[in-house]
């Protein structure tokens, strides 16, 4: 976040299919994460999406969740309760055993 990149958390459900539009041109859609553990050891899959319009469609859907979604900012981060902070980095540190 203090290099630019903006994070935004959505609601009001969870929305966990992925998308990856890049200027407008080409898609990626599927249910992997952007990681090596998605795609080498959950065999998730994803679609390469080589079509304009369709890639400028999916952008457009994205920007349309955004309505639905905060802004998530540095003091935002700081208001977590320990506990919860304590769970999440006790659930990095698991994360290469699940």
């Amino acid at each position: 976040m203090r290099a630019g990149v903006r994070i935004y958390q959505y609601g009001p459900a969870m929305l966990h299919g992925k998308t990856l539009v890049v200027d407008r041109d080409v898609a990626v859609v599927g249910t992997a994460n952007m990681d090596n553990r998605s795609f080498r050891l959950n065999f998730e899959v994803m679609a390469a999406i080589y079509d304009e319009p369709t890639a400028a469609l999916l952008a457009e859907q994205f920007e349309a969740d955004l309505r639905h979604a905060k802004e998530y900012r540095v003091r935002d981060a700081r208001r977590t309760p320990l506990v919860q902070r304590m769970t999440e980095a006790t659930a990095r540190l698991l994360s290469p055993l699940l």
